[in-house]
C-alpha cells in the first residue's frame, strides 16, 4: 500500500506509521557531495505570471528555474538509511544509536524530517506488507 500527501490521505496509527517503508522518489534529483552530505536540485513551480516573465527575460527559455537544498550531516545520514528495506522504526533506532539521543527524541526528529521529505516529493512511504 502506498501513502501520499493528498486530500484522500489515510490516517495511520503510530505503530502503522513506524512500520512504513520510506523509498526515494526516482524522479528526485540528488547527489552525494565529497563531504558526504546530500544535495537536491528541484524545479521551482512558477505561476503563469512568473512563467511568462521567465520566458521573456531568460537567456535560455528552455531552462527551468531550479532551487538547491543541501542536507546537513544528520539529514544526510537519514537519507542514506532510506533504502526501501529499513522501516521508519529501523531508521529511528539507528539514528538514536548513532547520535546518542533518546528514542523519543529520535522519533520526533526523524518523523518530522521524513514528513518534510514526503511533502517536498523526495520520498514515498509504503505500508509494511503483512
Amino acid at each position: 500500500m502506498k501513502f501520499s500527501h493528498s486530500s484522500s490521505e489515510q490516517t495511520l496509527s503510530r505503530s502503522e506509521s513506524l512500520a512504513c517503508i520510506p523509498v526515494h522518489n526516482e524522479s528526485a534529483s540528488w547527489q552525494e557531495l565529497d563531504n558526504g552530505e546530500i544535495l537536491f536540485s528541484y524545479a521551482i513551480p512558477l505561476s503563469r505570471f512568473f512563467q511568462s516573465l521567465h520566458r521573456r527575460f531568460s537567456r535560455n527559455q528552455a531552462e527551468v528555474p531550479t532551487r538547491k537544498l543541501q542536507l546537513d550531516q544528520m539529514g544526510s545520514f537519514v537519507w542514506k538509511l532510506i533504502d526501501g528495506k529499513n522501516s521508519v522504526k529501523d531508521i529511528i533506532r539507528i539514528f538514536a544509536t548513532e547520535y546518542r539521543v533518546t528514542s523519543q527524541e529520535a522519533e520526533t526528529a526523524v518523523s518530522s524530517f521524513l514528513k518534510t521529505l514526503g511533502q517536498r516529493g523526495f520520498i514515498v512511504l509504503y505500508g509494511a506488507e503483512k
